[in-house]
């Protein structure tokens, strides 16, 4: 009985150190990955030229790459107004977009800002922000 529980647990062991010995060298270094974060705000400026209204509302949005690796055709947007484009965006560098929009005086104002990128990210759940002032 003694040895049948041996050999058991002898077999049990070898399992698991194949099972160790097969994860580590599955652990290849992952492919560079990019994870975008949006950002932004909104301030009040003063009046546009040739305009009535005696203020505006200024839109103010970035992306930045937080990742270890290069994104490609990286594009930012507010939802229904400007967007600015980039081939490349190199490991925490960003990409900054505003639009101006004539105001009577200085409301209250929230704009999306959006991101996107052909390059696998890590994490698309930040790559939209609400934007306000």
């Amino acid at each position: 009985m003694n040895m049948r529980t041996t050999g058991v647990l002898g077999l049990a062991i070898a399992g698991v150190a194949s099972m160790l010995s097969v994860g580590a060298a599955a652990a290849d270094p992952a492919p560079p990955y990019v994870d975008l974060q949006a950002f932004g705000y909104v301030s009040c400026g003063g009046p546009l030229p040739d305009r009535p209204e005696p203020n505006s509302l200024i839109d103010h949005g970035w992306v930045t790459n937080h990742g270890p690796g290069t994104a490609y055709d990286v594009r930012v947007w507010f939802n229904g107004g400007a967007s600015k484009s980039a081939g490349m965006l190199a490991p925490g560098q960003s990409l900054q977009i505003e639009q101006v929009v004539p105001s009577w005086g200085c409301p209250f104002r929230a704009i999306s800002v959006k991101s996107s990128t052909s390059t696998y990210d890590i994490n698309g759940g930040n790559n939209w922000w609400v934007a306000r002032n």
